[in-house]
C-alpha cells in the first residue's frame, strides 16, 4: 500500500515535471509575443517620427514615452546644431509653457507644508500696494481665473529680455501687479490664459521659500526627480549641450541667436530647459501620485488637484484636458523662440508622452488655434500608435503651408510691381492730359496717395514704439512675413511719391485733366 502511494506520488511528480516545461514554454512564448508586439509598436513610432520630421522640416527632435513607473522608450532624432551633433535623450530643449506645471507643483509643495493658503489673497505673499491684491487668490492664479490677459503681457516680455536674471523675476512680477491689480472690488473672472499668473506664482514661491525661484525648483523638483539635465537659466543649459533654436525664414531653417531665447522675468511661465529623459521622470511622478523611484515630490491628492480643471474645458494647474480619438488625456503645449514641445498623459492607460523640437515660428501654429503646434500633432500621433488607433490627419506640412504663403506673397508683390510700373509710366512718360472733372479726380488721387503712405507710416510707428507690442512679437516669431510686409509698404510709398509728382505736373501745366492714377 505504501509502495502504491510512493509510486503515485512519483508519477504525479514526474507528470508535473513533464508538464512544467510546457507551462514555462507557454509563459516564455507569451513574454516573447508581448516583447515582439512592443518592439513592433515602437518601430511604428520610429517610422512615424521619421516621416513627420521630414514633412515638417524639423532639425532635431527628442521623444520620451513612459508607462506606469517605467520609461518605455527614449530616443533622439536629427541634429542638435549645425555641426551635426546628434540629439540624444539628454539633450536640453526649451520647455515653454509646460514649465507652468513645474511652477504649480512648487506652489502646491509649499501649500502642503502649510506655507501657502491657496484660497488666501495674494496680498499676503507679495508686497503689492494695489487694492486688487486683496481680491485675487493664489488658486485663481493657478487656475488662470484672475482676469489677467495674455496680450497685455507682451510689452513685459519684450522689456524683461534685457533684465539681469537675478532680479528680473521680481521686477516683472511687480510690473504685472502694477498693471493688473487695480480693481477695487471682488469680481468673478472666467478662465483666461496669461503668463502673468505664473510669473506672480513664481514670485510667491520666491517670497515664501526664501530662495530664488530657480534654486527652489532645482532643490525641490529637479533633484528628487533625478532631472540632471534640467536648468533654470540659458547659460546653464547652453553649457550642457542645449539644442540650437531655429526659426523658419521663407521655409528654410535658420539658427536664432537673438535676445529672446531666454527671458528671465518670465521663467516661471515658460523659460526652463530640460531633456526628454528628465521629463520622462517628471511624467512618471505625475502618473504615480507624485512618486518617482524612492522619492515623492507631492502627495497623490496634490497631483490630483494639479490635473483637475475647476470647470471642464478650462485650466487645471499647469495642465489642460483634451481628447485624442475619444481617449481622455491631460496635456500642455510649450513654445518659446526656436523651441516647441508637447506632452500628454493618458490617465486610464498610465501612459505619458513628451516630444521636443528645436524650431518654431508662428506658422507652426494651426490657424485660429495657436496652441496646436507641430509637436502637438506629432505627440497625438504617438499616443494613437501606442493605443492602436488610426493616426489623425496632421494637417498641412510646413512645405505646404509655406507654399501657400509664398504664392500669396508672390501674387501680391507682382500686382504691386505692376501697379508701380503703370504709375511710373504715367508719371515720367509723355504728358497726355485728360479733360475731365479736375476737382473730383484730384480728391480721388490725393486719397489714394494718403493710403499709399499710410502703410509705411503705420509700420514706422509700430516698429519704433510699443504702441502695439504684438507687432514686435510677430517680428520675433515670423520675421520673414514681417520683412515682406515692410518691403511692400516701401513700394506703396514709392508709388505714392510718383502720384505726388504726377499731381504736381498736373497743377504745373494748369490743366483740368483727369489723372488715371
Amino acid at each position: 500500500m505504501k509502495m502504491k502511494k510512493i509510486l503515485g506520488i512519483l508519477s504525479v511528480m514526474l507528470c508535473g515535471l513533464s508538464i512544467f516545461p510546457l507551462f514555462s514554454s507557454a509563459r516564455n512564448d507569451q513574454n516573447m509575443q508581448v516583447e515582439r508586439s512592443e518592439d513592433s509598436v515602437l518601430s511604428e513610432v520610429d517610422a512615424y517620427i521619421a516621416r513627420e520630421m521630414k514633412r515638417q522640416h524639423l532639425p532635431g527632435l527628442a521623444l520620451g514615452i513612459v508607462q506606469g513607473d517605467r520609461i518605455l522608450y527614449l530616443k533622439g532624432y536629427g541634429q542638435a546644431d549645425s555641426s551635426g551633433r546628434p540629439v540624444t535623450p539628454d539633450t536640453p530643449f526649451g520647455l515653454g509653457s509646460i514649465g507652468k506645471s513645474i511652477t504649480a507643483m512648487a506652489v502646491l509643495q509649499l501649500a502642503e507644508k502649510g506655507k501657502i493658503d491657496l484660497d488666501a489673497p495674494i496680498q499676503r505673499y507679495i508686497p503689492a500696494k494695489h487694492k486688487g491684491a486683496e481680491f485675487i487668490t493664489v488658486r485663481q492664479l493657478l487656475n488662470q481665473t484672475s482676469g489677467f490677459t495674455q496680450i497685455s503681457t507682451f510689452s513685459n516680455t519684450l522689456t524683461s529680455a534685457n533684465e539681469q536674471a537675478q532680479d528680473a523675476l521680481e521686477k516683472n512680477a511687480l510690473s504685472y501687479a502694477e498693471k493688473f491689480l487695480k480693481d477695487t472690488k471682488q469680481t468673478e473672472h472666467p478662465y483666461r490664459y496669461s503668463n502673468a499668473n505664473y510669473v506672480l506664482l513664481g514670485y510667491i514661491v520666491q517670497q515664501v521659500s526664501g530662495q530664488s525661484y530657480g534654486d527652489y525648483v532645482k532643490a525641490h523638483i529637479f533633484s528628487p526627480l533625478s532631472m540632471h539635465s534640467s536648468y533654470v537659466t540659458l547659460d546653464e543649459a547652453a553649457g550642457h549641450g542645449l539644442a540650437t533654436p531655429y526659426r523658419r525664414i521663407f521655409g528654410y531653417n535658420v539658427a536664432y541667436d537673438g535676445p529672446y531665447i531666454f527671458i528671465p522675468g518670465d521663467a516661471p511661465a515658460g523659460y526652463l530647459y530640460t531633456s526628454a529623459e528628465d521629463m520622462s521622470h517628471y511624467l512618471i511622478a505625475q502618473i504615480n501620485g507624485g512618486r518617482f523611484e524612492n522619492d515623492s515630490v507631492l502627495s497623490s491628492e496634490g497631483i490630483r488637484l494639479m490635473q483637475t480643471e475647476p470647470v471642464p474645458g478650462t485650466y487645471a494647474m499647469g495642465w489642460m484636458t483634451d481628447r485624442i480619438n475619444g481617449l481622455p488625456v491631460i496635456g500642455q503645449p510649450g513654445g518659446s523662440i526656436g523651441f516647441q514641445a508637447q506632452t500628454y498623459i493618458v490617465p486610464e492607460k498610465q501612459l505619458g508622452v513628451i516630444v521636443f523640437a528645436n524650431v518654431l515660428d508662428a506658422i507652426d501654429s494651426t490657424l485660429f488655434k495657436s496652441h496646436i503646434i507641430t509637436t502637438t500633432h506629432i505627440a497625438s500621433g504617438v499616443v494613437n500608435i501606442l493605443n492602436e488607433q488610426p493616426i489623425a490627419g496632421s494637417g498641412l506640412s510646413i512645405s505646404q503651408k509655406y507654399m501657400l504663403v509664398n504664392i500669396l506673397m508672390f501674387i501680391l508683390t507682382a500686382w504691386l510691381l505692376y501697379a508701380l510700373a503703370r504709375t511710373a509710366k504715367r508719371c515720367f512718360g509723355p504728358w497726355s492730359p485728360d479733360y475731365s472733372s479736375h476737382s473730383k479726380i484730384s480728391v480721388k488721387v490725393i486719397s489714394r496717395i494718403v493710403v499709399d503712405f499710410a502703410g509705411l507710416i503705420a509700420v514706422l510707428i509700430l516698429s519704433m514704439t510699443q504702441v502695439l507690442p504684438v507687432w514686435h512679437i510677430a517680428e520675433i516669431y515670423q520675421p520673414d512675413v514681417i520683412l515682406w510686409l515692410k518691403m511692400m509698404t516701401v513700394l506703396l510709398a514709392l508709388k505714392g511719391s510718383m502720384g505726388i509728382i504726377r499731381l504736381v505736373r498736373t497743377i504745373w501745366h494748369g490743366t483740368t485733366s483727369t489723372l488715371k492714377y
